[in-house]
């Protein structure tokens, strides 16, 4: 069912103000991911509290696949395609094991708790005929009369829910957002342009923000990385059934 990965993330919410572009900083992480080959860089980050550009350090590898992004207030892990099946996203579990082994080794080296942890995927289907489109579309919506008789062409759909999962002996409230969409678009390999009319799936488990106790350290993080994917692969699996109907 699933034809094409586009994104797996990782992200935890902590004070990270003190890792900025510093040459202490930056040769302290090269030496730790001197494994992996990753090249520094910078990007920009803006918020709501700062909302001036400020300068920011990455890791990323040199294909652009892998990015460790440390904002001023949360570090993001990514595994991002280097082709249009990106074919070269692991499993998802795969990718926790990884995302694990990153973020236990800068909090190890700069230690530090964090307030809310999330893993994100998304993805696209395998193509399907406009009629499967539209009963995907009727299996998700209760329409007005206008888009009952004209059934659109685009659309989101999204869902939230609160849902209490352990983390060691911790009850912690989380958020399970799934975002069914049916996109249009165009993409560009070289010279050749592919028109695209796919429904994507995207899936977001997030810890609440309104709890603002660091309260996430490294044993925390390893419990909720073995378990997230789990959660994610449930969740992946009913919404496909659900398609599939």
């Amino acid at each position: 069912m699933i034809d094409i990965k586009l994104k797996y993330q990782f992200s935890i919410f902590l004070n990270a103000s003190d890792l900025n572009a510093t040459p202490k900083n930056i040769s302290e992480l090269m030496n730790e991911f001197m494994d992996k080959g990753f090249i520094p860089n910078t990007f920009q980050e803006i918020s709501s509290l700062n909302p001036t550009p400020q300068n920011r350090f990455k890791l990323q590898s040199p294909s652009g696949e892998w990015s460790v992004m440390l904002g001023s207030s949360r570090i993001d892990i990514e595994q991002n395609p280097t082709n249009l099946k990106g074919s070269n996203l692991i499993s998802s579990k795969q990718f926790s094991t990884e995302a694990k082994d990153i973020i236990i080794r800068i909090l190890t080296k700069f230690p530090r708790k964090g307030n809310r942890l999330s893993i994100v995927s998304r993805c696209l289907f395998n193509e399907m005929s406009n009629d499967q489109l539209n009963k995907v579309y009727g299996r998700l919506s209760n329409s007005p009369p206008l888009y009952v008789n004209n059934t659109p062409f685009e659309w989101n759909w999204r869902a939230v829910a609160k849902i209490n999962k352990n983390i060691m002996a911790n009850n912690e409230e989380f958020n399970f957002v799934t975002t069914i969409n049916r996109i249009n678009g165009e993409i560009r390999n070289g010279n050749e342009v592919s028109v695209v009319d796919r429904i994507e799936l995207g899936l977001d488990l997030n810890s609440i923000a309104q709890n603002y106790d660091n309260r996430f350290g490294v044993e925390e993080i390893d419990f909720f990385m073995d378990n997230a994917y789990l959660w994610h692969n449930e969740l992946q699996e009913e919404i496909i059934n659900f398609i599939k109907k």
